[in-house]
């Protein structure tokens, strides 16, 4: 009992604060975060059965799939997630892997939906009095493979998705000229086609403008270097979209890119090429080289089942890369910080998601 009035006052004053912060008509930066939600598997089974390194039905890789996302507990990390926003007050928020699941008879009619990453976020700020409005949704990635004993097909819809406070009002705070593109550059695996994309806005606050990006960059596969090519080609797309804006911009994301080129999973260029068409990355900025502010993987998925079923499907982990992160060109960045939805400690996974969150605070006035 005396734990649980402990939560209830953490979150009163939470949300007090969250009031009191709206008062004031004098607004002259914007805080953002990046989170990465997890679509509760990396496909670990899907992408063996496609390729020969795990020699099993691709149905039988399904059936683990869907096994693997009952027990990544969605909601609970939702709400976990929505904690941690409250705490924050981020004026806009931008999601990837805020993924959509459906399942149905057979794959052109798998409409059902089984775990919804917005619509549990939404629901668990509603409920905390925090409510945020969807900007823009981006639908990327759609799939559908049979099953054998789930009872029909299992549908993968991948999305990028920008929420704002709902408190946040004209003249103060104004966003117009929302874009959701999909890049040019995807990729072709095993007969199926992978897609990226991003999401574009004008953000302004008070008298000042600047052009809000985030994204989801393609993630490299072992043994496959045609994913390295391809989101490398997607952040050179990137850039080149964004060389005749004339007014301040932040871009952020998952990058599959390790800002730290620690010779790991996702040592690519892409980082590279941003900073040098002029961004600023943000956590070296603020924070200096020597920390390395890992954000991923705080813990791993899909481990190939030994000795008998079910697998464990994660397993504990700490992070090893700096791929969650923020860029801007003519912004003046206040700071940079990790979010971490604070672990339940007691079910796998214990966090909120297997990337840590970010927010930056930009400054627009002179």
């Amino acid at each position: 009992m005396i734990r649980r009035l402990l939560a209830l006052a953490s979150v009163s004053l939470a949300l007090a604060g969250w009031a009191a912060a709206d008062n004031s008509d004098e607004k002259t930066s914007v805080k953002i975060m990046t989170q990465n939600m997890d679509d509760g598997t990396d496909q670990t089974y899907i992408i063996g059965a496609l390729t020969g390194q795990f020699p099993v039905p691709l149905e039988m890789a399904v059936d683990l799939t869907y096994a693997e996302l009952q027990a990544s507990d969605f909601g609970g990390r939702a709400a976990l997630l929505a904690r941690k926003i409250a705490q924050e007050k981020p004026d806009i928020v931008a999601l990837q892997e805020a993924v959509l699941w459906r399942t149905g008879p057979t794959p052109d009619a798998a409409t059902k939906v089984l775990f919804d990453n917005i619509g549990l976020l939404l629901s668990a700020l509603d409920r905390l009095g925090v409510p945020y409005d969807v900007v823009a949704v981006n639908r990327l990635t759609d799939l559908a493979l049979p099953g054998d004993q789930i009872g029909g097909a299992l549908r993968f819809t991948d999305r990028n998705a920008v929420l704002v406070r709902s408190n946040l009002r004209p003249p103060r705070f104004h966003i117009s000229n929302v874009h959701a593109r999909t890049f040019a550059a995807a990729l072709p695996f095993a007969g199926l086609t992978v897609t990226a994309g991003w999401i574009s806005a004008d953000v302004q606050i008070g008298e000042k403008t600047f052009r809000f990006v985030t994204t989801h960059l393609e993630s490299p596969i072992a043994g496959v270097p045609e994913a390295t090519d391809v989101q490398v080609a997607q952040a050179h797309e990137l850039i080149s979209e964004l060389r005749s804006v004339r007014i301040p911009v932040v871009i952020c994301g998952d990058f599959n890119s390790d800002a730290n080129h620690g010779g790991q999973i996702d040592d690519t260029p892409s980082v590279g090429l941003i900073e040098a068409a002029g961004y600023r990355e943000a956590w070296p900025a603020t924070h200096g080289r020597r920390d390395l502010g890992l954000t991923w993987p705080l813990y791993l998925e899909d481990q190939f089942p030994g000795g008998g079923l079910p697998p464990p499907f994660f397993a504990e982990s700490k992070p090893f890369e700096r791929i969650d992160l923020f860029f801007s060109h003519g912004m003046d960045l206040v700071r940079a910080d990790q979010v971490i939805a604070p672990a339940r400690g007691h079910s796998v996974p214990p966090f909120a998601s297997d990337h840590a969150g970010v927010v930056a605070v930009y400054r627009l006035d002179d």
